[in-house]
């Protein structure tokens, strides 16, 4: 298994397009899979950029959302979006750098910076690719300035310490055409960062787990991811948000009340979380998280795939959000899911995190 990323960086340095096209014509092997991502450095460090000086609201309660952004290509309307929940912590999944499809644009710092949030991002994959068929034939002839695909932690409040978490040993969608075409080097992962809230300190994770994956690897992943934090973060006050991909609690024809009430029952995953603690029914409404597209068959089943764990917070008031721009425009094929939290047992700020400790952009 891969280990814990902790390095940081104030911008990670992308491959260089020699690279990527070496790494394109390369064996599909695992071995050339890690030979690039043991090289890449911008898949050895994550990226961190504190929020504004003094931006932070004194509150004992914080609104925390989770996206799928589905590569972020509107970010404008996005930060629209999620600017009208005040939201103070983002669990961002599926996040652009460099990219045809969105623009070329960072979009973690763009998002980031609409929002006036600070930001810790992390690479899940380097694209080889456009993207999946209907990005390459609408970006034809274009070329990935960076090819930066991966998830982030945006917050208002001071970052602390920070990891990437493997969430498996990589190389799935090198060496197997998965996606017809979408070729790119990488694995899944999780990003946490420990957050200096008014209230005492907490981690907030955004997790992404394998779209291409059954019941037990994703309850194999978060068992993973679980162990992982529990080396940085112990006990400590936590949220993790994301996309988990739990299809099949989607496909059993479970009321929406049960899917909330009894997951467990048909995707372990939520069994394995329950068992470490967390909690899931205060921090998540009733409802699918996914959205079509015009141009997708409109009998297409939505599901709810987007979950919100907690421990040793409370939740409340959960929301989810449409990912609709001006005149409908469809923003990503996942919804803003969101929660309140407050503290419960929440570790007091004291000597323990100093000004040191955080990664400063200007060092």
């Amino acid at each position: 298994m891969r280990s814990i990323i902790t390095d940081l960086l104030a911008e990670l340095p992308p491959p260089s397009q020699a690279d990527r096209t070496e790494a394109a014509r390369g064996p599909s092997t695992q071995a050339e899979n890690d030979r690039w991502m043991r090289d890449w450095v911008c898949m050895n460090a994550l990226e961190c950029v504190q929020p504004p000086t003094g931006a932070a609201q004194m509150d004992r309660a914080l609104t925390v959302a989770a996206w799928n952004t589905e590569r972020c290509k509107h970010v404008d309307e996005s930060a629209a979006v999620l600017a009208e929940y005040k939201v103070d912590l983002v669990l961002a999944t599926e996040m652009d750098w460099g990219c045809a499809r969105s623009g070329q644009r960072h979009t973690t710092a763009d998002l980031a910076g609409k929002l006036g949030l600070g930001y810790v991002f992390g690479v899940e994959f380097v694209e080889l690719s456009l993207g999946d068929a209907r990005e390459t034939a609408e970006h034809a002839g274009e070329t990935n300035v960076h090819g930066l695909h991966g998830n982030a932690v945006l917050s208002r409040f001071p970052i602390g310490r920070v990891a990437l978490v493997p969430l498996d040993d990589g190389g799935q969608w090198y060496i197997s055409d998965l996606k017809q075409g979408q070729r790119r080097i990488g694995g899944r992962n999780a990003i946490a960062a420990e957050i200096v809230a008014p209230f005492g300190s907490l981690w907030a994770v955004s997790v992404h787990f394998e779209s291409e994956s059954t019941p037990q690897t994703r309850a194999d992943a978060a068992q993973r991811l679980l162990a992982a934090l529990a080396t940085v973060a112990a006990d400590a006050p936590m949220i993790i948000g994301g996309d988990f991909n739990v299809f099949k609690l989607s496909r059993q024809e479970l009321t929406a009340a049960e899917m909330l009430e009894h997951p467990g029952l048909v995707e372990p995953t939520f069994r394995v979380f329950r068992e470490a603690g967390f909690d899931w029914q205060d921090a998540n409404a009733l409802g699918e998280t996914t959205r079509l597209y015009a141009w997708q068959p409109q009998d297409r089943p939505l599901l709810k795939i987007d979950w919100l764990f907690v421990r040793g917070l409370g939740a409340e008031k959960p929301w989810i959000a449409k990912a609709l721009g001006p005149g409908g425009r469809v923003l990503s094929d996942h919804e803003p899911i969101g929660t309140t939290i407050k503290p419960k047992n929440v570790v007091p700020i004291g000597p323990r995190l100093r000004e040191t400790d955080l990664f400063l952009r200007e060092q």
